[in-house]
């Protein structure tokens, strides 16, 4: 069997809240838009910024999965809306979510802080962002798949290893396997849920190492996970095919589960009919 050879998806720089919009394919066909700072009658609660993306055709009266997306170091909550285009313009509704550190003096890029108060943060910023996604549009509460990049990756496995309750499964383009120590905190809990999760990886990315995929795997292992591991040729898992692997993968272990999965515990995806999208540019 091949590899794929995928070319790299070319995320543009980030941008402000306020900021001009990219030029995108898919802008004329899906509707997104940032979540505004509540009224000054709840000052107690101040909203994070969200970013929402919803489907080509939105109908109310149909509950959609949710990706609740979290970015790689130096993006924001925006970049849902250059992701989720490729996964499907039509399956979901998304939710990009802001990470906890800012990583320039602009306050354009962030990423997501492994201490214990950013984590906690983060897993509060993730479930606001879920609330207010179930608020304002139509979403199927045991369809809800949290995924990331880099980064993003990492801390979306973390929390939901923290809920695990609460998301259908877990999608990580790249990031590493959180440590068998707080595996442990919810070890019982874990190993009663079976989480399903989809580990993308590209040969020779900057994620790409086997002793961490090795801990990795058997972390999972120890709380009887249900992990799917997919690998791409290159240097980095961001590319369309990866993208539409989610959508399949959601597919077939939230929205219509097997009883029996007909994929292997490691894939690796052939060339034959997939042809990498590239992103805008600008």
């Amino acid at each position: 069997m091949k590899l794929i050879s995928p070319r790299r998806l070319s995320l543009t720089t980030p941008l402000t809240d306020s900021g001009q919009k990219m030029s995108d394919p898919f802008a004329s066909r899906m509707r997104s838009y940032p979540t505004q700072e509540p009224s000054s009658a709840s000052p107690d609660r101040r909203r994070r910024p969200l970013s929402i993306v919803t489907p080509l055709h939105y109908t109310p009266s149909y509950d959609y999965p949710l990706v609740v997306w979290l970015h790689h170091r130096g993006h924001n909550e925006l970049q849902v809306e250059q992701v989720l285009p490729h996964v499907s313009v039509r399956n979901y509704v998304g939710v990009g979510v802001r990470g906890t550190q800012a990583t320039d003096v602009r306050g354009w890029g962030f990423d997501w802080s492994e201490g214990a108060s950013s984590i906690a943060a983060a897993r509060e910023a993730v479930i606001e962002a879920i609330e207010h996604a179930q608020a304002e549009l139509s979403i199927h509460s045991d369809r809800i798949l949290i995924a990331g990049y880099g980064s993003g990756a990492t801390m979306a496995c973390r929390i939901a290893l923290m809920e695990p309750e609460r998301f259908g499964g877990v999608a990580m383009m790249g990031g590493q396997f959180p440590s068998s120590q707080s595996v442990m905190r919810e070890y019982h809990r874990l190993r009663e849920r079976r989480l399903p999760i989809l580990w993308q990886q590209a040969i020779n990315g900057v994620d790409d190492c086997p002793d961490q995929l090795k801990r990795g795997i058997l972390a999972a292992e120890s709380i009887r996970a249900r992990v799917e591991i997919r690998q791409y040729r290159g240097d980095d898992v961001m590319n369309a095919v990866a993208l539409r692997d989610i959508d399949q993968w959601c597919f077939d272990t939230i929205v219509q589960p097997r009883t029996k999965s007909t994929a292997e515990n490691s894939t690796v995806r052939p060339t034959e009919g997939l042809l990498p999208i590239d992103f805008s540019a600008n």
